[in-house]
């Protein structure tokens, strides 16, 4: 399924790039942009103990600049006079340097060799003899307040002429790597919210270093294990294959680079981790945004203010409706008149179970008994509710006025009490006397 329209259009200006500040991002010398660094992960195989040692080693990633024109590598002395391993990311279409212009001390930078299994890689435009013996690399850059993921393919292109072996990052060992990256996918932001009915946009972007056809492909992972395809998009066909009514996707975008997806009229169902699946030639790269459903409670209380008599009680009910997902916190306080002094927490507060309705939604109830005290009189009690859904708690107050039984109030008592009373006096002699009389037979 494809649409077009202005929402459509305005998404496809937020996925494709970030713009920030470039504080906090450390120059490297001349020819080169940035420089970010990053932790390269490898194994290996220990044969006598048959297990496999993760290997950790402090790299950089170096960005270039106006200084690697024309694909030319810069020279060692514009290198860092370090032993750091770096990998020197030279000329390329997929342009990595938006999704470091962040400060360092946000960002999570992860390299690792990417194995293939034995199947050679051929990138378009690269032949295949020649690209026999290249290296392959992934490296994620993720933002640690969960604003964005770039995963990133990096590729060490060997030529004939040069060493078969590629070069290898071992510790202690100062490696330039010069690398290129063909393939660029993001997405943003890596957790998304949103309440029940609305229409969602799940961001997901790629960049090629050549006009390659691309296949993108949206899978929903449901809690329990169920995994649920959406939506799948073939660069050859150049067609959309909806599998779910209510998703949709920009035909018209996808060959820019704009593999969002939209989802209309949002349900509890919906919720889970949605991966977006990008494959050009024989890489590919997946982005995964987790999807939370928060819809926010409506509290009442059955009363909002009370006018009793000293002893006399009344049943307090604080009624939480339509709230999701069902961690919800409901406390009843007792609020002194001072507004600077510490409200008590109410006690022997009881909880019906919550009730789900049929848009899956929860309900429930939190009640206790107030017997009224003068002590009370002017205060006010009140439900506080907390919910994820929710940025301040919602509060509902019941405002309390308490009065002192007067003698008439207790002669009044008192004269019902002794009604009562002769009423069940003449009415057990009565019982007596039926009981007494003697049976015609």
């Amino acid at each position: 399924m494809s649409r077009r329209g202005g929402s459509a259009a305005a998404c496809c200006l937020l996925c494709i790039g970030l713009v920030g500040n470039l504080n906090g991002i450390a120059t490297a010398g001349p020819g080169f942009s940035r420089q970010l660094p990053c932790v390269f992960e490898t194994s290996k195989f220990i044969p006598l103990s048959k297990e496999t040692e993760i290997i950790r080693l402090n790299v950089r990633l170096l960005l270039s600049g106006t200084g690697s024109k024309g694909g030319q590598r810069p020279q060692p002395e514009n290198l860092p006079p370090d032993k750091i391993p770096s990998f020197i990311v030279q000329e390329s279409s997929a342009d990595i340097l938006p999704y470091a212009n962040e400060d360092i001390e946000m960002l999570d930078c992860r390299i690792s060799p990417y194995y293939t299994a034995g199947t050679q890689i051929v990138w378009p435009g690269r032949d295949i003899r020649a690209s026999s013996s290249d290296a392959w690399f992934t490296c994620t850059i993720t933002h640690t307040a969960g604003k964005y993921t770039t995963t990133v393919f990096l590729v060490q292109e060997r030529k004939e002429k040069e060493d078969p072996n590629p070069g290898q990052l071992l510790p202690g060992i100062g490696e330039q790597l010069h690398v290129s990256a063909p393939l660029l996918v993001h997405s943003s932001p890596t957790l998304r919210r949103s309440g029940l009915a609305q229409d969602v946009w799940l961001h997901c972007a790629f960049s090629t270093a050549h006009r390659a056809e691309a296949t993108v492909q949206w899978v929903l992972q449901q809690k329990g294990g169920h995994r649920k395809r959406l939506m799948a998009y073939s660069g050859s066909s150049k067609r959309v294959e909806g599998l779910a009514g209510r998703a949709e996707m920009v035909l018209e975008e996808i060959p820019k680079g704009n593999a969002s997806l939209l989802l209309r009229n949002t349900e509890v169902r919906d919720e889970g981790t949605y991966s977006c699946s990008v494959s050009v030639a024989s890489l590919t790269a997946e982005q995964a945004i987790q999807l939370q459903i928060e819809e926010k409670p409506t509290v009442t209380v059955n009363v909002n203010s009370l006018s009793l008599v000293e002893g006399e009680q009344h049943k307090l009910v604080c009624n939480i409706r339509h709230y999701y997902p069902h961690d919800i916190q409901v406390q009843w306080l007792r609020e002194p008149k001072d507004s600077w002094k510490v409200p008590d927490v109410v006690k022997n507060v009881l909880s019906s179970s919550h009730r789900q309705s049929s848009n899956g939604t929860y309900s429930s109830s939190r009640y206790f008994l107030l017997t009224a005290s003068l002590r009370d009189n002017g205060h006010r009690y009140t439900c506080r509710v907390d919910h994820p859904s929710l940025r301040s708690p919602i509060r509902r107050s019941v405002t309390v006025e308490v009065r002192e039984a007067t003698s008439s109030a207790w002669l009044l008592l008192l004269l019902l009490g002794l009604a009562v009373s002769l009423l069940g006096a003449l009415w057990y002699h009565h019982r007596v006397r039926s009981t007494a009389k003697t049976k015609p037979y």
